[in-house]
């Protein structure tokens, strides 16, 4: 449905995520659906201490159909827009609506969301491409609830592997 993928953190030092294997698969999909239809594929890797930029930590999971001509973004925030080059990006190319997946949630996956929707970008959500981690207080699978019912229809529309891509960008900024 969009015109751009962005896979959030999906990172070794994220070994906890719930339903992990189901969410690489899922996102896998999805990943060769837009590599199908020549659409950019941009990989967002989040750095702090104790996930250092190339430590085995900070790598992706394996298991992504990761390829050298996809785009990699690396973040301090958990807004994958602030310093990165990601919106400018998507700009020039004009690529006004994206598709998020990734992890986790409550943290990098919302506040991208929101900061999206602020900055005028159309948003797809692919709902079993995104998970997070189990809190003190909820569940992982809690956590994704309560965020899909705010984000729904307020800042991203929800998408599956059978929603087709968009097959040609908008040169509308």
């Amino acid at each position: 449905m969009a015109q751009a993928l962005i896979i959030i953190d999906m990172q070794r030092a994220l070994t906890d995520l719930d339903q992990r294997e189901h969410v690489i698969a899922t996102i896998n999909q999805r990943i060769d659906q837009y590599r199908e239809a020549n659409h950019p594929i941009i990989f967002i890797q989040h750095t702090e201490p104790g996930m250092v930029v190339s430590s085995e930590s900070w790598q992706l999971f394996p298991e992504l159909h990761v390829q050298g001509t996809d785009t990699f973004y690396n973040k301090t925030r958990p807004d994958a827009f602030y310093q990165t080059g990601l919106e400018s990006f998507l700009k020039m190319n004009h690529l006004n609506s994206i598709e998020i997946c990734g992890a986790q949630v409550e943290f990098c996956v919302d506040t991208t969301i929101r900061v999206a929707y602020h900055l005028g970008f159309k948003i797809t959500l692919l709902i079993e491409g995104i998970t997070t981690i189990d809190s003190d207080f909820l569940t992982a699978t809690q956590i994704k609830r309560h965020h899909q019912q705010i984000w729904e229809h307020r800042f991203a529309e929800f998408v599956d592997l059978n929603t087709p891509l968009i097959t040609e960008t908008s040169n509308d900024n």
